[in-house]
């Protein structure tokens, strides 16, 4: 999955966040929640795909490198969410423990760089409540364990990932072609919550900002809000 794909797939996730907790809302127009439902299943299609793709690519070394950075990437964001948390908090010993770089996080062994991604979900999922003010989601966990689990297969069983058939890129980018198509109609309909329900209108706006996994904490750069217009 290349950086700009693991974005949107990161931003829909973040929709879950707003749009599970307001299922009653959703429902009150039946043409978004079904949209909704279909994006849900596409999500699942996109990360049941990456992760067979991760699986069953010929160039072992290839496949290794590409799932140590998508792994990586989003252990990244997660370690600056907790990092974020820490800060607030003043909880000064996890603020230096959650300090990574992407750099730091892809050096070493590979077994080395699945520690410290494992470390960084272990921490995340004990603090989930806390953080999810702090965007993190028990979708965007998910992922992060997907990703640490796909990174292990190619690591512990080399042999039978090149047994197993390829899935081609043209399929994920379907599944992304068919979710942009389901969030448009989405971002059509959420101005019609507005009048009653502000509030989910710019939670929702604010989570269809597609976020850059690929950028370090430690040097953010915010995103312009814009209204949505599905995405490209």
């Amino acid at each position: 999955m290349t950086n700009k794909q693991l974005n949107k797939l990161t931003t829909a996730l973040a929709l879950e966040g707003i749009c599970d907790p307001n299922s009653v809302i959703i429902a009150t127009i039946p043409a978004f929640a079904s949209s909704y439902a279909d994006a849900q299943s596409h999500v699942t299609n996109i990360q049941s795909l990456w992760l067979a793709q991760a699986q069953n690519t010929s160039g072992i070394a290839e496949d290794k490198r590409q799932a140590r950075l998508a792994m990586c990437n989003i252990a990244l964001v997660t370690a600056g969410a907790i990092h974020a948390y820490a800060t607030k908090i003043k909880n000064n010993a996890l603020a230096n423990e959650m300090d990574f770089s992407l750099s730091d996080l892809m050096a070493g062994r590979d077994t080395e760089s699945a520690r410290r991604c494992q470390e960084i979900y272990d921490t995340a999922n004990a603090n989930l409540t806390a953080l999810a003010d702090y965007g993190l989601t028990a979708a965007k966990l998910n992922l992060l364990k997907a990703s640490i689990a796909a990174y292990n297969l190619l690591i512990t069983k080399p042999r039978e990932v090149r047994a197993k058939g390829k899935t081609t890129t043209g399929n994920i980018q379907a599944e992304f072609d068919l979710l942009d198509e389901t969030l448009v109609i989405m971002d059509d309909l959420i101005p019609q919550f507005a009048p009653a329900n502000q509030k989910f209108v710019d939670d929702y706006n604010n989570a269809r900002t597609i976020v850059d996994t690929s950028a370090s904490h430690a040097s953010p750069t915010p995103p312009t809000p814009t209204p949505p217009t599905g995405l490209k």
